[in-house]
């Protein structure tokens, strides 16, 4: 149960879900290919230091899965595995100098062109002993994504999105056992944007996450 996992895993499936187009985001697709033998990490061949999300790493044509089999540095592009790698492989992602979806709140100075956005942050974390002896604790984790925009029904749309990409992918997460939608907010006038940006926010639990105890 690590937040800043919990919020990479997080993010990673919100830029994967094309919520906003390649164009809006700034952002290039990549395939890079090749032939692993025995590797236990991999750079990405073209923009590492700009990776924003991993779309998928399939190797000897089975697709691994985040979290479980492999994490992501996207500060340097640089892939871990869990176990060694070999075989033929195809990792697909994105990479930008810019994006349009990030793990906090936007900027004061930021101006209309920076927006359609979208923002995500954990809202509260709770624990509680998971059995007797408390060597255990199981936390439901609550977190919020706002989505931004100059124009109300696209927000809608948006959060529409959200909310059915959560529904029908509830139970694939590494970090979160089970991610529910549990609320939507109004749309109103974001804060210091001077009546130009509206947000409307869809607020979300992550159920069963498991810390032990050091």
């Amino acid at each position: 149960m690590n937040i800043q996992s919990i919020k990479t895993e997080q993010l990673n499936f919100l830029r994967n879900q094309d919520i906003f187009t390649i164009g809006q985001r700034g952002m290039t697709t990549y395939s890079d290919t090749g032939t692993f033998s025995s590797d236990d990490t991999h750079t990405l061949g073209n923009n590492p230091t700009f990776v924003k999300n991993i779309r998928s790493v399939v190797v000897g044509g089975i697709t691994l899965k985040y979290g479980e089999e492999y994490t992501v540095n996207f500060l340097t592009g640089v892939i871990s595995f869990v176990s060694s790698q070999s075989g033929a492989y195809t990792i697909g992602y994105d990479a930008g100098t810019g994006d349009k979806i990030y793990p906090d709140f936007p900027r004061d100075d930021l101006t209309i062109s920076s927006f359609p956005r979208i923002a995500l942050d954990i809202l509260n974390v709770s624990m509680d002993a998971f059995g007797i002896g408390g060597s255990q604790f199981i936390s439901d984790v609550a977190f919020t994504i706002v989505v931004y925009d100059d124009n109300s029904d696209d927000i809608d749309g948006y959060i529409q999105t959200i909310k059915d990409l959560y529904v029908n992918n509830a139970t694939d997460f590494y970090y979160l056992k089970f991610v529910k939608p549990v609320s939507i907010g109004p749309t109103i006038d974001s804060p210091d944007k001077k009546s130009e940006i509206m947000q409307k926010n869809i607020d979300l639990v992550g159920k069963f996450c498991v810390d032990t105890s050091s």
